[in-house]
């Protein structure tokens, strides 16, 4: 079997559980207190994966460390830029009073997250399918509570069910296209570009976490307990991540 095919199984591996938090949320009605405990252990494991996975290689073998911290700034503002933009096009929306309203930017920031992490999936295979595999498996521990998140989100805010099938699709291709373009387009791709790439899409990541997600699971209130499942995934993905590495 070729090594396209392979790995196009192993994407379609972490597609598929990260598909399965859409049908999960759609079952079950869930309380705030869930969802925003599901958001940090989510954000957690994003903020473990940037700073125990992505971000040392970029720094100790980046050929320049201005280039690596220019990118991981680049990254941020991307996502500062859409995410204020959203707001101010959401603003100006008549809404109902009293509504609850999700910006935008924290649907656009989870799949982007989705497709980032395909594509992290997509250059672990080019160094062994092996690797691609333990990836696919670490990734789907962040990204099927993201997708339950994201689905559970979508139906407190009066998102219609055809709609959010729409959006469940969007969560299998982001992760299957990212990681195959990851595979076929920068297997050959100079390291040097690779870990630019890498160090934008930590900067893109971190910065969803602390303007979207943090934000959001609070959004009812004053910090509560669910904070501990941020560390918990923080915990999860170093453990992870020493036991594959």
């Amino acid at each position: 079997m070729s090594d396209f095919l392979l790995v196009f199984g192993v994407a379609l591996l972490a597609a598929f559980l990260t598909y399965l938090g859409a049908p999960i949320a759609e079952r079950f009605d869930v309380p705030q207190q869930i969802i925003s405990g599901a958001l940090q252990f989510a954000a957690g494991i994003i903020t473990a994966l940037v700073a125990l996975s992505l971000m040392p290689p970029a720094v100790r073998q980046g050929s320049s460390p201005v280039t690596v911290a220019l990118m991981f700034f680049i990254g941020g503002a991307i996502y500062v830029i859409f995410e204020y933009y959203s707001a101010q096009k959401m603003a100006a929306r008549p809404t109902e009073s009293g509504a609850n309203v999700t910006s935008l930017g924290l649907y656009v920031g989870i799949l982007v997250d989705l497709v980032i992490d395909g594509i992290i999936i997509g250059i672990g295979a080019t160094l062994t399918v092996t690797t691609g595999l333990l990836l696919a498996l670490g990734m789907a521990i962040s990204t099927l509570p993201l997708a339950f998140v994201t689905t559970s989100t979508a139906k407190r805010q009066g998102v219609s069910k055809e709609n959010r099938r729409r959006l469940s699709i969007a969560y299998f291709l982001c992760v299957l296209v990212g990681a195959m373009v990851g595979f076929v387009l920068l297997r050959d791709a100079p390291l040097g570009l690779r870990l630019a790439l890498i160090a934008l899409a930590s900067g893109f990541l971190i910065t969803t976490v602390t303007q979207s997600m943090i934000p959001e699971a609070n959004k009812e209130g004053e910090p509560s307990f669910a904070g501990i499942l941020y560390l918990a995934g923080i915990s999860v993905y170093a453990l992870l991540s020493l036991t594959i590495g």
